[in-house]
């Protein structure tokens, strides 16, 4: 574990200072500002919706047991809170993307996980801003579909009948944390591309996502109707595989 941990202070280590990444900003910000005002739209029309972004963070199992129930829940609402988590995130991750897209020490890190038609250390990204805002929201997007997939395929081996909306449901507002992610994103662009943006962005992604990820477990033990402990646990050796495998990845 320990090489590890010395190579992810390396890679912050190696970030330079760089300005402000000013050109494309007004762009980003425009998208930014689209998203907030698609929620708080959400927020202010439907008096449901406010009522459920509420119950979902404050009181989750109640929340989920609704959903569980088949209360009704617009799918038209969900599916617009999926876009707009997916945003906040895709803007967080484009936005560090094209920040360190140059920088030495993160070269390796990138060529890992990025394939070459996107991504080479000679060149850096052969994306510009708005095709990574948009293909970060998009697979950003298609993550949460993954994850209702996923859901839906645990359901074969457990006694009940579910429906692909009782998981996407449970997909998209577990990860209504992500929310939280646009007041960053208006400051994130304007930002040095230096050691501590990397330390801030890391901090606050890495805790933005374990809390949707324990949202998660919790949905997914109150629709399956499994206990706390057991569904925690299965939570904890997927992550534990999932840090194996990117572990594996940087090695080689």
């Amino acid at each position: 574990m320990t090489p590890y941990i010395i190579g992810a202070v390396h890679l912050i280590a190696a970030v330079t200072t760089a300005p402000p990444q000013a050109d494309g900003y007004l762009g980003v910000l425009l998208y930014t500002f689209g998203l907030l005002l698609l929620f708080f739209l959400l927020m202010n029309l439907d008096r449901r919706f406010r009522e459920y972004m509420g119950r979902s963070l404050v009181r989750p199992f109640n929340f989920f047991a609704d959903i569980r129930d088949r209360r009704l829940i617009p799918n038209a609402q969900t599916t617009l809170l999926g876009f707009i988590l997916s945003g906040s995130f895709g803007i967080a991750v484009a936005t560090l993307f094209r920040g360190f897209g140059r920088d030495t020490g993160a070269a390796r890190y990138f060529s890992a996980f990025l394939p070459t038609s996107i991504y080479t250390p000679a060149g850096g990204l052969s994306l510009n801003y708005a095709e990574l805002l948009f293909w970060c929201t998009v697979a950003t997007f298609i993550g949460i579909e993954l994850l209702a997939i996923l859901l839906r395929f645990s359901a074969m081996f457990i006694r009940g009948r579910y429906y692909f909306a009782d998981m996407f449901n449970i997909a998209v507002w577990s990860l209504t944390p992500l929310c939280f992610l646009l007041a960053y994103d208006l400051i994130l662009p304007r930002m040095d591309i230096s050691q501590s943006t990397a330390l801030l962005s890391l901090l606050i992604l890495g805790v933005i996502l374990l809390w949707s990820y324990m949202r998660f477990l919790k949905g997914a033990g109150v629709l399956f109707d499994i206990y706390p402990t057991k569904i925690y646990g299965y939570g904890a050796v997927l992550l534990a595989i999932l840090i194996v495998i990117v572990m594996i990845i940087l090695q080689n």
